[in-house]
């Protein structure tokens, strides 16, 4: 073999070395990565029925703490609003509406539903639930207790409805250590309650996914 096609042959079989010690870099970071990486709630529309069912069985036991964030907020968009700009927008009405028949058909008998009191939340709550809804302010205010004060809320038996804001719902991931997700405008994500020690985060169903979620998959 000539010098040269040695020197060049040496050059090709370092560089394969260098590529492959590369890509098993790459692979054992992307694999940690995963490892580490935070999981992110269950798209209860996507996963199979019995993640569903195990919900709907929750909350026949009075086991669900159901937190709702506001419908679409009108000074976000071009749109018509319902009363004053700091409200919900009228189009959204639709959805509140199909929301309301939805919980009435989870059973709101063993339900106690707060709200927050700015304008969306209690436009929004208005619109879901036939009662007066009272209103706390921590369900606005969004600290780092959130979980707790909602924990404490919540009477052994009995369901609880909380509507509120984006920014609480990012508490509740937080506080779980699930991803953040950008929770679209009402949206519900549903809390399993065995204790005020013992709470796991069973998913969230969009505002338009009620219908497909709850009807068991064929």
């Amino acid at each position: 073999m000539s010098a040269t096609r040695f020197f060049y042959r040496a050059i090709n079989n370092r560089t394969a070395l260098l590529l492959a010690a590369a890509l098993s870099v790459a692979v054992v970071a992307f694999s940690a990565r995963q490892l580490w990486a935070e999981p992110r709630p269950a798209d209860l529309s996507e996963s199979p029925f019995a993640l569903t069912a195990t919900m709907l069985t929750q909350w026949q036991e009075g086991d669900v703490i159901v937190f709702v964030r506001h419908l679409e907020r009108c000074s976000r968009v071009e749109a018509a609003c319902l009363g004053e700009p700091s409200g919900i927008t009228q189009r959204s009405t639709t959805t509140g509406l199909a929301l309301r028949e939805h919980f009435v058909g989870l059973g709101l008998a063993a339900t106690d539903v707060y709200s927050s009191p700015l304008t969306r939340t209690s436009q929004t709550s208005a619109l879901l639930f036939a009662n007066p809804i009272a209103n706390e302010d921590f369900l606005y205010q969004c600290e780092d207790n959130f979980m707790q004060d909602a924990l404490a809320k919540k009477i052994p038996g009995r369901n609880l409805v909380l509507v509120t804001h984006s920014s609480c719902m990012d508490e509740v991931n937080d506080s779980l250590a699930y991803a953040e997700v950008d929770y679209a405008y009402g949206a519900a994500v549903f809390l399993q309650v065995e204790s005020a020690t013992e709470y796991d985060l069973l998913g969230f169903i969009d505002a338009d996914d009620w219908s497909k979620t709850l009807v068991p998959n064929s």
